[in-house]
């Protein structure tokens, strides 16, 4: 059954009538937001910063191919659906953005403890949206853990529409193809990034649920 904007309209102004929701609503926002701009200098700093270089057993003397395009479409189109969908319900808007804030929070503190420098024979990623937000640089070094692949993980977790959801697990096949094709990643980057996902997605949902936002019928996990 598909999704009725009226309804979403009313869900909306429900929530709004909410105190504890707009708090929470915009704080999850702002931290995110803020978090990003923050990002943003940690990573050139990262950029400036020796690592290790290991040897990868999954790479093995595989020679990388460049997929930016692919990448990119898949990347940008489930974030995008996905955080319309989530918007689609007050309560999942909140979640996500604490979703994707656990997500580059934790981020931070795995690439400032693990200095990597990026597997033998990488290709760059292309990405020019992160190149505008960014300082016009190409990141290689914030490697551990793979964060399009947490945050495309985490938003799957989120959404509970089925469609989407498939589309959402399509597309993080191709993501962790990509970029272990690519070899913008070393394997355990991308490997470890599935369970800091999962523990981004539980925090988030433990604080939406002891919120407990009086316009939902039920608690967030039973939606």
């Amino acid at each position: 059954m598909g999704i009725k904007m009226k309804d979403v309209k009313l869900r909306w102004q429900d929530a709004f009538k909410e105190r504890k929701f707009v708090v929470s609503f915009f704080v999850s926002l702002i931290m995110f937001a803020g978090l990003m701009l923050f990002l943003s200098d940690f990573q050139s700093n990262i950029e400036l910063r020796e690592g290790v270089v290991f040897k990868d057993p999954l790479f093995g003397d595989t020679a990388p191919a460049a997929v930016d395009l692919l990448l990119f479409i898949a990347i940008y189109s489930v974030h995008l659906i996905a955080v319309i969908a989530a918007f689609t319900r007050p309560e999942k808007a909140v979640q996500i953005a604490l979703g994707y804030f656990f997500v580059f929070f934790f981020r931070i503190f795995a690439l400032y403890l693990l200095p990597l420098n990026p597997p033998e024979g990488t290709i760059p990623l292309y990405d020019p949206i992160l190149i505008w937000f960014g300082k016009g640089e190409i990141i290689t070094k914030d490697l551990f853990y793979s964060g399009h692949t947490a945050t495309t993980f985490m938003v799957f977790l989120v959404t509970t529409n089925k469609k989407i959801r498939c589309f959402i697990g399509i597309s993080l096949l191709i993501i962790v193809y990509g970029v272990l094709i690519q070899k913008l990643h070393y394997s355990i980057d991308v490997y470890i990034a599935f369970f800091v996902a999962y523990t981004a997605y539980r925090v988030s949902t433990i604080i939406v649920n002891k919120l407990n936002f009086k316009f939902c019928n039920r608690k967030l996990e039973e939606n």
